[in-house]
């Protein structure tokens, strides 16, 4: 039964138990945020290039921000060794100890529970010496499966148990100091997945990957200042590619990492902010080479001003051969050193006048340079006479061009005046669908996407005019220079500009025949539009894709492969100019491919969960299958199949087998074969998100349920934690008691919103990553196994042809040679006859014995 300690004390008397570590429980080191190239933002001298970037120490975060070590207060769970019953009350059964009972054994430990064959099995409390108490499941004299530890600080661990170690799923939570880890374990040890909080606020934290006590493989680590890293570690420090985001700073470095330094290639960023909710964004950027946190090799940076050097570096400055071009758009090409021009006479002007447009950068600076360009526009001949300004200039030449000339100039005012009405709200719902579902902007700068756009036009029910969205999309890239496989393009750009643009155009191509007999048209035509579509459905949205935004987080996981689904089974379109969309038939047939279709997804479900927001694809009676799907459509249908064909019940038992590949497997790590990449770093940069690889996104998706799991086991602890606490609470005041009744009525709808959302994220893993990618991969491997066989199959038919051939010329061959001896044998068959002889005849016996010879002849071939 329960044993001495299996290690002696240091003291005499002394029994401190170990914590699940080794030497550090929480390690945290002085450079917490890493090496940090900083960025001088002013020029110091006039023979300094551009603006010059003095040479950073290491940025270090405060130790306020650490969190503490647990050296002093180490615990581990004691080994039951030396059973030696003192005292014992309760049954016995043939002299053995049977059912419930109470021993006291020798050293001072109690136990109190079951008992079985003289052993301590089932459930039971046993007490050390030393006030360590084990509360659960005992099998034959060791705790087992689950159960809790109480340490005599008042530490705690609750989760499963084998051998008496800490092996599976459990929390701990320290007492003397507020740190709390909960995820998987393994001998005692922090190993596989898990969470861990170093602060009582929630705000220091780290989840991912453990190997013994250490941060090993992927994961993400959030500082109290709000800097994150996302990305690997090795040893407890940042190694390999990784983000690190220093928010307080506005900066984000993605590359490479070396034992917690930037070494490698990568991409350093110093974001300038803007006002709130600008298109462009201004910011200082560095790719290339780093070596101990600086800028050494060769590098290119991007400034601000427009300006870029490409070049060598050295300790963060320009040493080398280097090109510089010049905001102005002069070059100079030539010899660096140290961050200066080695023969700066000719480009001294320029340098001086070569300053970012950044914070410490002078405002006459940046109205210089708008008065240059306004100058520019004069000498150009392309000065503006548009009401709007020179700020936003909209592209009417097209839809101008439709009426005649001399009512051009009127249809241009009036609906400039319009636009110019309504530009403060077309720039709130610009910014709202710009940012629908992103994380915070370092430089408050959002961009919106086709993506975006569609959603949008939904909205706003443009397309109950009898226009698909796909119409929509040929109809405003008719005259765009764009190729056709990016004029369905989700992650194509959309400025400000291009917004008002293409709503003017689609008011012109849906109103224009109401309004062609009226003047001005145009602006009838937009003002209609911003009246019965614009005004009343903007910033209501719809569809499941952006209704919150942690789904749309978690969603954007899934949108690159769906997308690479989405343009394997376009086809190109019958309307010009011919490029790939996707008709509900090839949707259907999709997913008859991949064997999707059941009894919870039936094709008559499939096309009323399409129908919902499109009123020409069902009517209650026909479909119309030939309605082409954007990939705004095709995704959004994908997650409402996720909630309609993932039952609960296949989630449960996939999270089940789940945990059993979890504590079988040693690190406790679920790896997926699908690679979930972003498209571009331009398409998603608004964004924000940089993905690494595909062993690092699968366990992103991996860590997902675990979280899931996590904070359903925290529930459950802190619900039978206030079950222990119920007879010490009771004594309390009433008042106090209705207060905290008030306090559970509050938290509760947020446990069910936070359940809700946890059944979402488990149906959306098990639908995209075990059931839609599965089919796609097993169904690309067939068209490629049938490529293969065809490509085998014609190599075949190639290689007999060739026999064939070979064996034809050799036939042919043979049949010239015997046509030559068949020849030769009539030529010597016909030779002339002397005439003596011919007027001989041969007797009888000369007869005979030529038959005779013939005859012997003949035998001999046959043999």
């Amino acid at each position: 039964m329960v044993k001495e300690k299996k290690k002696s004390e240091k003291k005499a008397g002394d029994k401190s138990v170990r914590s699940p570590s080794s030497t550090n429980e929480y390690p945290e080191f002085s450079k917490q945020d890493g090496s940090v190239v900083r960025q001088d933002v002013t020029l110091t001298a006039a023979r300094k290039v551009e603006k010059r970037l003095n040479e950073a120490s290491p940025r270090r975060e405060s130790k306020r921000d650490e969190p503490p070590s647990e050296d002093t207060t180490q615990y581990e769970e004691p080994v039951l060794t030396k059973l030696i019953v003192e005292r014992y009350e309760g049954e016995k059964v043939r002299g053995l100890y049977e059912g419930e009972g109470f021993a006291v054994f020798q050293g001072g430990c109690v136990y109190h529970g079951m008992f079985s064959e003289g052993l301590m099995h089932g459930h039971g409390v046993y007490v050390w010496a030393d006030k360590l108490k084990y509360e659960g499941d005992f099998v034959k004299n060791i705790p087992m499966n689950h159960g809790i530890y109480t340490w005599p600080d008042g530490s705690t661990y609750k989760g499963q148990v084998v051998n008496g170690m800490r092996n599976g799923f459990g929390m701990f939570k320290c007492s003397t100091l507020p740190v709390s880890y909960i995820g998987h374990w393994s001998d005692g040890q922090r190993h596989g997945k898990g969470s861990i909080y170093y602060n009582e606020d929630g705000t220091s934290w780290y989840e991912g990957d453990w190997e013994n006590n250490i941060r090993k493989g992927w994961g993400i680590r959030c500082y109290k200042s709000g800097n994150i890293y996302e990305g690997q570690w090795e040893d407890n420090m940042r190694h390999g590619e990784g983000r690190m985001r220093w928010l307080t700073t506005n900066e984000e470095y993605t590359g490479q990492w070396e034992k917690g330094v930037q070494n490698g290639v990568g991409k350093y960023t110093w974001f300038l902010k803007r006002i709130p909710n600008s298109q462009y964004p201004l910011r200082n950027e560095y790719v290339g080479d780093f070596v101990n946190g600086s800028r050494h090799g060769h590098g290119k940076f991007y400034y601000a001003s427009g300006a870029v050097y490409e070049g060598e570096w050295v300790s963060n400055k320009k040493h080398g051969k280097g090109r510089l071009t010049f905001k102005t758009g002069r070059v100079y090409e030539g010899l660096f050193c140290n961050d200066e021009i080695v023969e700066p006479s000719e480009f001294e002007g320029e340098s001086r006048t070569s300053s970012d447009q950044s914070p410490g950068s002078s405002p006459r600076s940046n109205c210089g340079s708008c008065l240059t360009a306004e100058i520019i526009r004069m000498l150009d001949g392309s000065e503006s006479n548009s009401v709007l300004g020179t700020s936003i200039e909209l592209d009417l030449d097209l839809l101008l061009s439709r009426y005649p000339e001399k009512d051009r100039m009127e249809e241009k005012k009036q609906v400039e005046f319009a636009v110019l009405r309504n530009i403060t709200e077309l720039r709130r719902i610009y910014s709202f669908y710009s940012s629908l579902g992103c994380e915070q902007s370092l430089d408050n700068t959002f961009l919106m996407t086709r993506l975006y756009f569609w959603r949008f036009l939904k909205d706003c029910r443009f397309h109950h005019h009898k226009l698909t969205l796909a119409d929509m999309d040929r109809l405003l890239s008719a005259n765009s220079a764009s190729s056709v496989e990016e004029i369905h393009s989700p992650f194509t750009t959309i400025l400000l500009r291009h917004f008002l643009n293409y709503i003017l155009q689609l008011a012109y191509h849906i109103h224009h025949k109401e309004y062609q007999n009226r003047s001005p048209s145009l602006f009838l035509c937009f003002t209609k539009l911003m009246t019965e579509n614009i005004h009343p459905n903007a910033c209501q949205v719809r569809g499941n894709l952006f209704s919150e935004q942690q789904r749309t987080l978690y969603a954007m996981n899934y949108i690159d492969k769906c997308w690479e689904i989405y343009t394997v089974y376009c086809r190109p379109s019958t309307l010009p100019p011919g490029e790939p969309t996707m008709k509900m038939r090839h949707f259907l047939w999709m997913f008859k491919d991949f064997k999707m279709i059941n009894k919870e997804l039936t094709a008559t479900k499939f096309v009323e969960v399409i129908a919902e927001d499109n009123p020409f694809i069902h009517d209650g009676i026909d479909s119309n299958f030939e309605l082409e799907l954007v990939f705004l459509e095709f995704f959004e249908a994908l997650l409402s199949f996720a909630l309609v064909s993932i039952t609960d019940q296949m989630t449960r038992s996939y999270t089940n087998t789940a945990n059993e590949e979890l504590s079988a497997n040693k690190y406790g790590s679920i790896l997926c074969s699908q690679n979930l990449q972003t498209q571009s770093q331009s398409a998603l940069g608004s964004r924000e998100t940089v993905h690494f690889a595909s062993t690092k996104s699968s366990s992103k998706l991996g860590l997902l349920l675990d979280i899931i799991k996590t904070r359903k086991s925290e529930a459950k602890i802190k619900k039978s934690l206030s079950e222990e606490r119920v007879s010490k609470i009771s004594f309390k005041p009433v008042e106090k008691e209705i207060s905290s009744s008030h306090n559970e009525e509050f938290e509760k709808p947020k446990d069910e919103q936070k359940e809700r959302l946890n059944t979402w994220v488990s149906h959306l893993y098990v639908f995209f990553v075990n059931t839609l990618f599965q089919a796609y991969k097993h169904e690309e491997m067939l068209k490629e196994k049938i490529k293969e066989n065809r490509q085998s199959d014609a190599l075949a038919e190639k290689q007999r042809k060739l026999e064939d051939d070979e064996l034809e010329a050799k036939l042919n061959v043979l049949r010239e040679e015997a046509k030559k001896d068949y020849e030769s044998d009539a030529t010597a068959g016909k030779e002339p006859v002397d005439a003596a002889s011919s007027h001989l005849t041969a007797s009888p016996r000369e007869d005979t014995v030529a038959q005779a010879t013939k005859s012997t002849t003949m035998k001999r071939r046959r043999r």
